[in-house]
């Protein structure tokens, strides 16, 4: 429940910081009328990880002393959002015309999470190619590794399914990561 009401809170946030960007984008769209629609963010702004801090507090923790595993997507769900929106919104689109559903995630849990630990979740881009893109994320308790994972993901809207190249990610960015487990899932579905 609690994650519901944090992630609405982001949203809510997002949406206003989006409305005070409209009036400066509109005044902007004046000036650049005669330009063409290309997509304005950076490798390095895409590459750029996001992070954010949160405090494990009793409703995260379900029947045990330390933070769940299904708990773990949720910040990374927010994560995830929020990098889309900040791409997004540089890119001069609406900041929730494009949304993401998860193909595949893995997590390698290293330490357990207490109660009230403060965590922070770094979450970025591995690289993408013509129909996932593949974030990594890591999960900090004062500067302690305790976890990373691995999310695949497809963008969409209202039209369907969105190439990853409509937000600026041209051909295909693939690591080393990203091959070996992309061969790993293959091998899974071929069993």
């Amino acid at each position: 429940m609690n994650m519901l009401i944090r992630f609405f809170i982001v949203m809510a946030l997002l949406k206003r910081e989006h409305s005070e960007s409209n009036k400066n984008s509109e005044q902007n769209k004046t000036a650049q009328q005669g330009s063409d629609n290309t997509v304005k963010v950076s490798t390095e702004d895409l590459f750029r990880p996001f992070s954010r801090s949160y405090r494990v507090l009793p409703h995260d923790m379900g029947f045990r002393d330390h933070l769940p595993n299904y708990r773990y997507l949720s910040f990374i769900e927010i994560n995830v959002t929020a990098w889309l929106y900040k791409i997004l919104k540089q890119n001069g689109f609406g900041g929730l015309s494009i949304d993401w559903i998860i193909s595949m995630q893995e997590m390698v849990y290293l330490k357990e999470i207490k109660f009230l630990d403060k965590m922070t979740v770094t979450s970025a881009l591995e690289g993408w190619d013509e129909k996932y893109v593949y974030f990594q994320h890591h999960f900090y308790v004062k500067d302690t590794l305790m976890a990373v994972g691995l999310t695949k993901f497809v963008l969409f809207n209202k039209k369907g399914k969105q190439l990853p190249s409509c937000i600026g990610m041209q051909g295909e960015s693939l690591t080393e990561v990203i091959e070996t487990w992309n061969a790993n899932q293959m091998a899974i579905k071929s069993q």
